[in-house]
């Protein structure tokens, strides 16, 4: 018998296992950013580099970019600010817009960050070798098919 629950209940809890995977992957690329000196938490590199090639932004335009939720990026924007990667500044074109736009810590940061993902690239290769599988493009494929026809919908032929 397995202590792990939830693997027994089987696919219809695809989401909870794609989430233990993308912890194990956040974790581990955490401590590999910590090493390197990297002071932000690894679920933000993904921001500092939008900003650092398009400049400062608005969290919506953010959201929109990395498909995340408008909330999680305000909670991302506070946390890098608190560590001095990035500031809140005023738009010029709309005072009541707020902008997050990289520090000169912040550029040095993504810098770092930068230098990893090679890495992380070739360490993912290599351990989907070992799996049989190259699971990122099976999430690019997956995804499509998500996108042309959305869960939700095929459910509803399903549900009684």
């Amino acid at each position: 018998m397995s202590d792990d629950f939830v693997r027994s209940l089987g696919l219809a809890f695809l989401a909870h296992r794609l989430r233990r995977a993308s912890d194990l992957i956040v974790d581990g690329t955490s401590e590999a950013l910590r090493r390197t000196g990297f002071e932000g938490p690894a679920r933000s590199v993904s921001m500092l580099l939008l900003l650092r090639e398009n400049g400062a932004m608005g969290v919506t335009e953010i959201g929109f970019r990395l498909r995340l939720s408008h909330p999680m990026i305000i909670k991302l924007a506070r946390t890098l600010e608190a560590a001095g990667l990035v500031r809140a500044e005023a738009d010029p074109a709309d005072n009541r817009r707020r902008l997050i736009a990289l520090t000169e810590k912040g550029a040095a940061q993504t810098a770092l960050a930068q230098g990893l993902l090679g890495d992380v690239a070739r360490t993912f290769d290599v351990m989907f070798d070992e799996a049989g599988i190259d699971l990122f493009a099976a999430i690019e494929r997956f995804e499509a098919v998500a996108e042309r026809w959305p869960i939700a919908d095929r459910l509803k032929g399903r549900i009684s």
